[in-house]
């Protein structure tokens, strides 16, 4: 997850996870429509935005909100027949924001969510590529706080569950760019549930 996060980070700060939302699944929209091969394993990799709009995650008296983060999945589905997969997910979300109280020094937050469990996955017949899908998750609530170099941080864990769907673009035999959106609810220490929207990779392989 580290490379992930790192790429996270980087998406939310620019503020252009909306953007490449739209530029990617553009391009999803104008590839080739070949078949994708009828595979036994699938291996994602993917980015996107998500909302947290819990007012747990926000202090208007210090001017923090964590609510816009940056999300990125990876999963591993394995194709029991041409209609359900059964998955393994390991998703995560990152804000960041900063606080300068009592005109102190600014105090750098950074909060990291982390999801982790098996699930299931409905494909729809035909050449649109439909999916849905439910999860289980392992929940960790992790929050960092950086001050003039020196660093702080606090994790609580939980449990929690997500619905998904959207639309698995083929763009040839073994390469595929899924488009998602989704729920996700957990409360380990602070309600983190949120909805968000995600573009990918996928690696199809393997014979059925």
């Amino acid at each position: 997850m580290r490379a992930i996060h790192g790429a996270i980070i980087w998406l939310q700060r620019v503020r252009w996870a909306t953007l490449t939302l739209a530029l990617l699944a553009a391009a999803a929209t104008l590839a080739p429509r070949s078949a994708i091969a009828a595979t036994r394993h699938h291996i994602t990799l993917g980015l996107g935005y998500s909302k947290l709009p819990s007012d747990d995650l926000k202090d208007e008296s210090l001017g923090i909100d964590f609510s816009n983060a940056g999300n990125g999945v990876l999963s591993y589905r394995y194709s029991l027949n041409s209609t359900w997969d059964l998955c393994l997910d390991s998703r995560g979300t990152v804000s960041t924001d900063s606080a300068t109280p009592d005109s102190a020094r600014a105090v750098d937050l950074t909060l990291l969510n982390s999801y982790f469990g098996p699930g299931v996955r409905w494909n729809a017949p035909g050449a649109a590529h439909f999916f849905g899908q439910a999860s289980l998750f392992l929940v960790s609530e992790n929050a960092e706080f950086e001050q003039g170099g020196v660093k702080f941080s606090s994790s609580q864990s939980g449990a929690g569950f997500g619905v998904f769907g959207g639309v698995d673009f083929p763009v040839g035999k073994l390469l595929s760019i899924p488009v998602e959106v989704g729920y996700i609810y957990a409360n380990p220490a602070d309600n983190i549930s949120g909805y968000g929207a995600t573009v990918g990779l996928s690696f199809n392989f393997g014979e059925m």
